[in-house]
């Protein structure tokens, strides 16, 4: 008690002074109190008791801190919510109530300054970026006022605390997107760290230099630099992150990907060394998103599954483990919209259900499973046809990702025909990504350029588009878009009426979609691979002619399977129009008609645009 008595400061001396002080006045007046007045006391006394019991039970069931709180209290209080907030956002306080306590903690020690730094992070989780800023800047005054630094590192602490305040700080504005105001905090922090000669603040600096400037076809030089001096200090962390990074950016400029898991597993020996369980989670979810990037759809859900299936290497708190961070969420994401796209539908669901609740609304993670959500509910009302419904989910999508959701209203204008609109949208979307090095976003766009090139009776013009995204896409090594784009040539080789040259290229690009394709794109291969048997039977002898057009009626009834999981509804009565159109040249009326009849009922439910069926892929 003497030495918690000695570390106050004068004005909590002055508060506890105040407080027994009360505490003796009121213990006075209860002594002087009349006979007759006993029992109406004893009555009030119990009550007030009972309340007092029932308060401290809610108290501690809400792990709240009102009233003054000892020191040791506060710090654990403290500490239990920063580890929360850090690994388990749904299990802290709501934003409010933490910000009230913290407020009440504040009110009787204006000074405590680990107080202010868990408001700046719990004004962080509400994107809240003055008063997380006001926060950090109070924290940091409150540090060097108190001397909390300086007592045991003499003016070397006074030092540290203003260059790690200009670290955060520019970190902060880097979160937010300020990244001139970063800049600024960054080169201060810079330059009072080389007067210190403090190596670790330094390759903190680096580190975020290489955020800020990524953009820069140099930057990976910072990054590579960055790495190795983070393995001299010492400082397995940082040159982890480092590590993660420079993958990230080497898949993105079209590395083999046997080279960026060697990268990965000498990362991972690092964590594993280190005990790292965070990076672990980070590194796993890295693997899931680079075998998406580069196609391989099993060998993602392989690795989003590992992620989920694997524990923690130690409990953070009683019963907190990490599985709350932002790698979960990119992996449940990822997991839902691979099963969206095989047409398991209930399954995405399923996993959407369960990324809401793990990470609510006003949790920091919850951009991305948002948009993961309105992404597949688009993708559903195109298929079904359902234009208006995709059109009023473009806000949300733009809300979230403003290049996707221009993307995605450029496709929704081409598929109800607003050529002209959609042209004009998608070349300032091709130019701007093209600024940005969105490869693979360049590469949708031109796909969809060439589509409505064709829809619009122009196939010759979208060739050397298509020319160019398979170049793109085979130099990116992005297999599943250079076997969508092969694909499309072999459209575009049908339409010029060379069905047997698109025959042998689709033969070079239907297994990659077999095996890893979208449910869609398998129907779509299989569609075109009939349609090009059609067109290449024109010149056969009668009895080659009807093998050739039973073969692909075979291939069409499997392409009508896929489009069955999907709920596509326009390309089923694509391909029942077909198949009743062959049936009838085979001379199988039974057959014709009950196709006919399929035609005619889906033709009655859904809009017809008035294009051709032969013009559309």
């Amino acid at each position: 008690m003497i030495l918690a008595y000695s570390k106050l400061s004068f004005s909590q001396v002055f508060k506890l002074y105040t407080a027994l002080q009360q505490y003796f006045q009121n213990g006075e007046k209860k002594t002087v109190e009349d006979a007759d007045m006993e029992l109406t006391s004893r009555e009030e006394g119990e009550r007030k008791m009972e309340k007092e019991e029932l308060d401290v039970s809610i108290r501690e069931e809400e792990v709240s801190c009102s009233g003054p709180l000892s020191q040791k209290q506060a710090e654990f209080f403290l500490s239990q919510q920063a580890s929360l907030l850090k690994n388990d956002e749904t299990k802290a306080l709501p934003p409010a109530s933490l910000q009230k306590e913290l407020n009440n903690l504040l009110k009787f020690n204006p000074d405590f300054a680990e107080a202010h730094y868990l408001s700046y992070l719990n004004n962080l989780r509400v994107q809240d970026v003055f008063s997380s800023t006001h926060s950090l800047l109070h924290y940091f005054d409150r540090l060097i006022l108190t001397g909390a630094e300086s007592k045991s590192n003499g003016e070397e602490g006074y030092g540290r605390s203003l260059r790690y305040a200009a670290l955060n700080l520019a970190a902060l504005h880097c979160r937010f997107g300020h990244y001139q105001q970063a800049e600024l905090a960054l080169q201060e922090a810079i330059r009072i760290a080389q007067e210190s000669n403090d190596h670790v603040c330094l390759q903190h600096c680096l580190s975020w230099l290489y955020v800020l400037g990524q953009k820069r076809s140099d930057s990976y030089v910072l990054l590579e630099h960055s790495v190795k001096k983070a393995v001299h200090f010492g400082l397995p962390y940082l040159a982890s992150l480092g590590i993660q990074s420079l993958v990230q950016q080497r898949a993105f400029a079209g590395k083999t990907a046997n080279k960026l898991m060697d990268a990965l597993k000498d990362s991972d020996l690092l964590h594993w060394k280190h005990s790292l369980s965070e990076l672990i989670d980070i590194s796993i979810a890295q693997k899931t998103a680079i075998w998406r990037l580069y196609g391989r759809s099993t060998m993602a859900l392989q690795q989003a599954q590992m992620l989920l299936s694997m524990n923690s290497l130690e409990s953070v708190n009683a019963g907190v483990q990490q599985n709350n961070t932002e790698s979960f969420a990119v992996a449940l994401c990822h997991l839902a919209e691979l099963h969206a796209e095989q047409g398991c539908f209930a399954a995405a669901s399923e996993v959407l259900k369960h990324l809401k609740e793990r990470f609510p609304p006003n949790s920091q993670h919850a951009q991305l499973w948002m948009l993961c959500d309105q992404k597949i509910q688009f993708d559903r009302a195109m298929h079904d046809g359902k234009y208006h419904l995709a059109d009023s989910l473009v806000t949300g999508i733009t809300a979230l990702h403003s290049t996707e959701g221009v993307y995605r209203k450029a496709v929704v204008l081409q598929a109800q025909n607003q050529m002209t609109e959609a042209h004009k949208l998608l070349q300032k979307l091709l130019i701007h990504c093209q600024k940005i090095r969105n490869t693979e976003m360049v590469i949708s766009v031109l796909l969809s350029v060439a589509e409505l090139y064709w829809r619009s009776s122009s196939p010759t013009i979208a060739l050397p588009v298509l020319l160019q995204a398979l170049a793109l896409s085979k130099e990116y090594r992005l297999q599943y878009l250079a076997s969508e784009t092969v694909l499309n040539l072999a459209f575009a080789q049908l339409i010029l009426g060379i069905p047997e040259q698109a025959l042998s290229l689709l033969h070079m690009a239907i297994e990659p979609i077999l095996a890893d394709g979208a449910v869609l794109d398998k129907g779509r291969a299989m569609f075109l691979v009939a349609k090009c048997q059609v067109a290449s039977a024109a010149s056969y002898d009668p009895p080659n002619k009807a093998e050739a057009l039973e073969a692909a009626i075979e291939n069409l009834n499997e392409a009508k399977n896929y489009f069955a999981k999907v709920d596509c509804k326009e390309r089923i009565r694509d391909v029942v129009y077909f198949q009743a159109r062959l049936y009838h040249t085979l001379g199988k009326t039974q057959e014709r008609n009950r196709c006919a009849m399929l035609f005619r009922q889906l033709h009655q439910e859904l809009p017809s645009h008035g294009v051709p069926l032969i013009n559309h892929l």
